[in-house]
């Protein structure tokens, strides 16, 4: 049990609600776009999990033919085939909350660490959130019209670098905007703590 074990749990939860999300969506909308592009980058982080459980795993081929195999089908990005296989990322949540004592347990020894991992996730979420939120209100009245556009404004008012190419200019999307550069701020915080957290903790143990 891991906080990346927390996490991918919680990116599995997520993705679902994103997949589901798609039937409501026209197929030809820019919102429909940037969900795509926000499951092309949980794909990613679901496949470096797989990965990362198939090298560490013991008996390799046993981990691929049980749930392994269901694991890689759920991560392969860009296949259109595949697409709905991706419900399979539920068996990832599963087979976590069949360890639910050994989560607790990890929980409530590594509160700190835990903490970290749930930061990682909300900032992740809201970033979606805010992203799809305010490319939803902006495309029709503002200059944030397609998914690039949105995407990259996220990125730009997450990091606070403020690029100004890109901006919302009604009252939701400036609170969204708002949101999110508090998130930014409150992330990077966040980081930087558990980077010295860690580097104190090495450094007593090799002093």
């Amino acid at each position: 049990m891991s906080v990346s074990n927390i996490i991918i749990m919680l990116l599995s939860i997520f993705s679902i609600l994103l997949l589901s999300l798609l039937f409501f969506i026209p197929t030809d909308s820019e919102v429909y776009r940037l969900i795509e592009y926000f499951d092309f980058i949980l794909c990613l982080i679901f496949m470096y999990d797989f990965l990362s459980q198939l090298v560490q795993s013991k008996n390799k081929w046993r981990y691929f033919y049980t749930v392994g195999w269901l694991d890689l089908l759920s991560s392969i990005p860009l296949v259109a085939e595949f697409r709905f296989i991706r419900i399979f990322r539920i068996f990832r949540i599963f087979r976590i909350i069949k360890s639910i004592k050994l989560l607790i347990a990890f929980v409530l020894k590594n509160k700190s660490a835990s903490l970290y991992g749930f930061v990682v996730f909300c900032a992740f979420t809201i970033l979606v959130i805010s992203t799809t939120a305010v490319l939803y209100v902006e495309k029709d009245v503002g200059n944030i019209t397609t998914a690039e556009d949105a995407l990259w404004w996220s990125f730009i008012t997450i990091t606070t670098v403020g690029y100004g190419d890109f901006y919302p200019v009604t009252n939701i999307g400036k609170l969204i905007t708002f949101i999110l550069i508090v998130c930014g701020i409150a992330t990077f915080g966040a980081s930087i703590s558990y980077i010295t957290e860690k580097a104190s903790s090495f450094k007593a143990k090799n002093s």
